[in-house]
């Protein structure tokens, strides 16, 4: 009988770590915090990125979902997507699918101190682990939030392109966000389409050059 296990090798980790980091960081990273101090990332340097907030859909999202072919893009999903959409959830996880956590617009981080902690819990309680990466509905990252994320060891991501009426044009290095929210919402055709286009790389690879990698192994 096999397994299938998702690993981030730590000898690989830290040997990528040492090449790939600027010189100035004076350790180090810790595997699961990829910046030195509270930081908003929004753009890589190994390739392009394509991430999806995701607030609103379901039959769609699986169409789009049975399809998708590694490297995938990476999802950033609501709290309250998540509570509702159990089934996908399962298909992303089967299929080793980042996940990230969207949270609301910024300033209800400043009217609601433990809103972010509230919401890394949900998200906990729902995916097995905490979130990685976060991100607001409206790329506003204050700096309550940045420094209780950095606390809780999540990394903050924006993005450098958003998918507004028409594609962007990207660059390397890019990230590129894509609206699939109830009143904002590109052609599922269109994005299928994209990520056909081209390569595309995980945010940890475009950012430090860090890969991940699945392995069978035999029990």
């Amino acid at each position: 009988m096999k397994k299938k296990l998702l690993l981030v090798g730590s000898l690989t980790l830290l040997i990528t770590l040492l090449f790939n980091v600027p010189r100035n960081y004076p350790s180090i990273l810790p595997v699961f915090q990829l910046t030195e101090k509270p930081t908003v990332i929004s753009k890589g340097t190994y390739g392009k990125t394509v991430t999806i907030d995701l607030t609103f859909g379901k039959d769609e999202i699986e169409t789009l979902l049975k399809d998708l072919k590694a490297p995938y893009p990476h999802f950033f999903i609501s709290t309250e997507w998540m509570e509702r959409s159990e089934p996908i959830i399962k298909i992303m996880q089967e299929k080793h699918i980042p996940i990230g956590l969207l949270g609301k617009d910024g300033a209800n981080y400043i009217e609601d101190p433990v809103l972010f902690q509230k919401e890394v819990d949900q998200f906990e309680k729902v995916m097995g682990e905490k979130p990685l990466w976060f991100r607001t509905k409206d790329y506003q990252f204050p700096i309550e939030v940045q420094e209780v994320a950095w606390q809780q060891e999540v990394n903050l991501l924006s993005s450098s392109k958003y998918w507004d009426v028409e594609i962007p044009k990207l660059t390397k290095g890019d990230v590129l966000s894509v609206p699939l929210h109830q009143d904002e919402r590109v052609d599922i055709k269109q994005l299928t389409k994209l990520l056909g286009s081209e390569t595309f790389l995980p945010i940890e690879q475009n950012i430090f050059g860090l890969k991940m990698n699945t392995k069978t192994f035999p029990e």
